[in-house]
């Protein structure tokens, strides 16, 4: 278990450094509880009968974050306690059935590598269960997580799709320490000129995007590249050239709360403190001297009167949980960022 220690400071922010990851953290900020708190009482009225959150129809696109945002809602501590975790999502039932059981479910199924690699980082390595005998219902079928996910690696390092292979990278990074020497150089092969990436990897266009790029840097940090890094370096700053005035990270030029919760997970495994400005300054010294807004008061912002984070795509119908889901994971950041980079100072 990692040992924290707390450093004072900052009013509008408590300032929780993590001694061994030097990740920044939310849960010492009543604030951020508050917020994450009526978010996780929103949620919970989403839950299907098969235990899941899957209210958009798409299968496994929004349990896993669910999973995940109760956990960290549960937390009493810096440290991450994954018998709290586990606890909380397994008292959210409808008709008996909590999450756990819709995760054993799908996982008992036909799933690809990305799927599986996301039940890896985060449902089973956050909640304690093992990604070689993933079994939350201790039923008859066990299902091999990481066997899943090594089965899809092809010779050029990808996992197929270019999320699952930023995910499978994770999953990687979390069972065995490292990121495979090839899915590294794969990954870093895509980067556009602007710093960032696309979702398809293609370093000859120009549509690179908040979301993509943020998990990029995540995969980075866990490498255990250098803060010098080029190609980090350059992410962050494609990343701080993105915020906007408002403090938000856009989506196709619209404010979005999950680009700004994947930003601010980015920021935080880099070792920088997403409520001020440092980052940016550091990232991008032109920018020093002018205004900044904090994306976690930005998100903060897009609570509703009902505890769920607004979004544009709350105008399709219905109303989908991931906004408020990853909005959580972002405020909270007990167990993402994975991995982060030692705390750079900000005077």
């Amino acid at each position: 278990m990692h040992r924290f220690r707390i450093r004072a400071g900052f009013a509008a922010l408590a300032v929780v450094l993590l001694a061994t990851g030097c990740k920044w953290n939310g849960i010492g900020d009543p604030a951020i509880q508050s917020t994450t708190r009526a978010a996780r009482n929103w949620l919970v009225t989403q839950q299907k009968a098969d235990g899941g959150f899957e209210v958009g129809g798409f299968a496994g696109f929004e349990t896993p974050d669910a999973i995940l945002a109760l956990a960290e809602d549960a937390q009493q501590q810096v440290a991450w306690n994954s018998d709290q975790a586990r606890a909380a999502v397994a008292a959210v039932k409808v008709g008996g059935k909590s999450a756990l059981d819709w995760a054993d479910d799908f996982a008992d199924g036909t799933i690809n590598a990305g799927q599986a690699a996301k039940l890896i980082v985060l449902v089973a390595e956050p909640l304690g269960y093992s990604v070689k005998t993933f079994n939350p219902q201790n039923d008859a079928t066990q299902r091999n997580l990481i066997s899943t996910v090594d089965a899809a690696a092809l010779p050029n390092g990808s996992y197929g799709a270019f999320n699952a292979t930023l995910y499978a990278a994770l999953a990687r990074y979390l069972v065995t320490g490292t990121v495979p020497a090839n899915t590294l150089a794969y990954i870093r092969a895509g980067q556009q000129a602007s710093g960032g990436w696309d979702f398809a990897n293609d370093p000859t266009m120009s549509d690179a995007d908040t979301d993509t790029t943020s998990l990029v840097m995540q995969v980075l940090v866990a490498a255990k590249v250098a803060r010098t890094d080029t190609d980090l370096v350059q992410a962050v700053q494609y990343l701080a050239n993105q915020q906007r005035a408002t403090g938000a990270f856009p989506s196709f030029g619209t404010d979005d709360p999950n680009s700004t919760a994947t930003a601010i997970t980015a920021i935080t495994a880099i070792g920088e403190n997403a409520a001020r400005s440092c980052w940016r300054d550091r990232a991008v010294p032109a920018l020093r001297g002018h205004a900044y807004t904090s994306p976690i008061t930005w998100l903060r912002g897009q609570a509703g009167p009902d505890g769920h984070i607004k979004s544009q795509n709350d105008a399709f119908p219905p109303v989908n949980t991931f906004a408020t889901t990853q909005s959580v994971e972002a405020l909270r950041r007990g167990w993402l960022p994975v991995a982060a980079l030692p705390l750079s100072a900000c005077p």
